[in-house]
């Protein structure tokens, strides 16, 4: 097999690359490489390396920053995803995108599953629903993991930004009255090679197992790691100046995955200690 990655060099595209070392002949592209607005680019990337699958990894996904540039954001996600999808239909090859729990307005009170209606609340969301419905209108061979919360090792992530700041003795104010899950990267990665060994397509959700706030993410990390929790507190989305909305409950389902694989994702407490222990020298994890 061969893959194409776009925004290989990315939170997300290293682990993918690392997923499918030895099993498959890899070629990962970052930015300057690959530009996906450019769509002579595409279809001159996709043409040359001739891959059976393309995966998306490359994404606009600074959530508040794209309530003022809105713009920049289409572009990358939606011309974006529309150009990498088009290149893929007339080559013939299966395109692997990623989609977000933001496109989903919080008001359910189970499990979004993968047929849900999307309501999204945010430029980003809309942006991600948008590019979504872009890829299915080029009717393009297609696997959609959408997922939520990814933290990992290739770039920075709220658990980075937690122990930072918990180090440098800064008190910090949490969401509390924001409910999902935590998605290890690496766990992604390896559910995406899983669901294309199962032949997937369509819409499949993924993330890790269980379901928490952010505040009860950062008491997990702090309290691993062996840091204070006594300048933590829990706080209320409207207390905070977030730009842009974000839904109250957004866990995913993952029965279609189970249903396609036979296995669930492990708990996220788990993925999180592992990547904790890996970054011990930064965190101190325990």
């Amino acid at each position: 097999m061969r893959l194409l990655i776009t925004g290989g060099h990315g939170l997300l595209g290293g682990e993918i690359e690392a997923a499918f070392r030895g099993r498959a002949e890899v070629r990962a592209t970052d930015r300057e490489e690959w530009d996906v607005t450019d769509p002579a680019a595409c279809r001159r990337e996709v043409e040359g390396f001739r891959p059976d699958a393309v995966i998306h990894c490359a994404a606009y996904t600074a959530v508040d920053r794209a309530e003022r540039e809105a713009e920049i954001a289409h572009l990358l996600n939606v011309d974006g995803t529309r150009n990498v999808a088009r290149a893929c239909r007339e080559r013939g090859a299966l395109m692997v995108a990623f989609g977000t729990d933001y496109i989903f307005d919080g008001a359910s009170s189970r499990p979004y599953r993968e047929e849900d209606p999307a309501n999204p609340l945010s430029v980003y969301g809309k942006t991600k629903w948008a590019a979504e419905q872009a890829l299915r209108e080029e009717r393009v061979d297609h696997l959609l993991v959408r997922t939520q919360w990814m933290f990992g090792p290739g770039g920075g992530n709220f658990i980075r930004t937690i122990l930072g700041k918990a180090r440098q003795g800064e008190t910090l104010r949490v969401v509390s009255d924001q409910v999902g899950c935590p998605t290890y990267s690496r766990d992604l990665a390896g559910a995406v090679r899983t669901l294309l060994e199962a032949g997937a397509r369509g819409t499949v959700h993924f993330s890790g197992e269980g379901e928490t706030s952010w505040f009860g993410l950062a008491r997990n990390v702090l309290e691993r790691c062996g840091l204070p929790t006594g300048s933590l507190f829990a706080a209320r989305t409207r207390d905070l100046p977030y730009p842009a909305p974000r839904p109250a409950y957004s866990v995913l389902s993952k029965e279609k995955y189970h249903a396609i694989t036979g296995s669930f994702p492990r708990p996220w407490e788990e993925a999180v200690g592992e990547y904790l222990g890996m970054i011990r020298p930064e965190g101190g994890a325990r």
